[in-house]
């Protein structure tokens, strides 16, 4: 019944590393993400009034399978690269997996 499988990871950034922390993820990270069979897509969401502020990332995947290319044979093991580290004050040391089971979008 699964549509897809959602790897979801949380850490906290201060508020005034968000700008960087997003452009840094887009021209360095994406791409990777991009050129993996079966990658979906990402939704970064922070928690507003809060700083540090907690955020969580969303990253959607056809399947187990195309987590496991993009995240190595411990598919829940945080993929975290040194020029990324540097903006988190907390992070999970793993991902956690649902199933995407349900999605709408709103009406236009």
């Amino acid at each position: 019944m699964s549509e897809a499988v959602v790897r979801r990871w949380e850490a906290t950034v201060s508020r005034d590393d968000l700008s960087a922390w997003v452009d840094t993820f887009r021209e360095r990270v994406l791409p990777n993400m991009r050129a993996v069979d079966g990658f979906c897509d990402v939704t970064f969401l922070a928690r507003r009034d809060e700083d540090p502020c907690h955020v969580i990332v969303l990253t959607k995947w056809r399947d187990m399978a195309a987590i496991v290319s993009f995240a190595g044979k411990h598919a829940a093991k945080t993929v975290l690269p040194d020029f990324m580290a540097r903006f988190f004050k907390t992070h999970d040391a793993e991902a956690t997996f649902y199933d995407q089971i349900l999605r709408e979008d709103g009406d236009d």
